[in-house]
């Protein structure tokens, strides 16, 4: 799977909605597009549009169902053979956060750590770049997980302003854990790639109800 392909389902998973319709078709098989609508609780336009996004993604995919009546066949949808194992991770990241949080004090320390361990993941050789190019290789890795960072800049910072968290929901119920390990993947990528300012850059969740801002300030 590409970078690109994996932001995308990560973006794609991003809504409570989309992640509903995907269990529903892994746990229960092709529906149409109406069975699918009713089952979750969503107007049939709505859930049209949800499934449109889970398709581009490949999470989903439509086939024509058998006729039972002449006429066009009705439109099916089915998860594809890799839909199952995201969702099974966003469970595991779902029990390992909860479990984080049960421990106020030192709950959101592992989670920075974590979050660290993530961006050698992410950037497992150590390169020193110019803060310029470094900032910009840290929103590039931003874009491959999903976020859909802008750049933009100030006399004091750089932000990157974040409009598509993958995990936003479980973000929204446990903010000192989640949004704490993407500011360790923030600080630990800047680690990684030898820019200045690691420890004074900073996120700031939800600066508005779809908007997170990731702070790197100018050397």
């Amino acid at each position: 799977m590409t970078g690109s392909q994996d932001g995308a389902r990560h973006a794609a998973l991003s809504a409570a909605s989309r992640r509903r319709l995907l269990s529903v078709l892994i746990d229960d098989g092709p529906m149409d597009v109406t069975t699918l609508a009713e089952t979750v609780g969503l107007h049939v336009t709505t859930a049209r549009f949800h499934l449109d996004v889970l398709q581009q993604a490949d999470l989903i995919r439509r086939t024509a169902g058998r006729a039972g009546r002449p006429g066009r066949p009705r439109q099916l949808y089915a998860a594809t053979a890799t839909a199952e194992p995201g969702e099974a991770y966003r469970q595991l990241a779902a029990a390992l956060t909860q479990v984080l949080a049960t421990d106020p004090d030192a709950g959101p320390q592992l989670a920075e750590r974590a979050g660290r361990h993530w961006a050698q993941m992410e950037i497992p050789v150590e390169e020193a770049m110019s803060w310029e190019e470094g900032t910009r290789r840290i929103s590039d890795l931003f874009e491959r997980i999903g976020f859909a960072p802008r750049l933009v800049d100030d006399t004091a910072e750089r932000h990157l302003e974040l409009d598509a968290c993958p995990f936003r929901d479980l973000a929204r119920a446990y903010p000192e854990i989640v949004c704490r390990a993407h500011l360790g993947l923030l600080r630990g990528s800047l680690d990684r790639l030898g820019v200045p300012g690691v420890e004074e850059a900073d996120l700031r969740p939800f600066v508005e109800p779809e908007l997170c801002v990731a702070d790197i300030p100018t050397p």
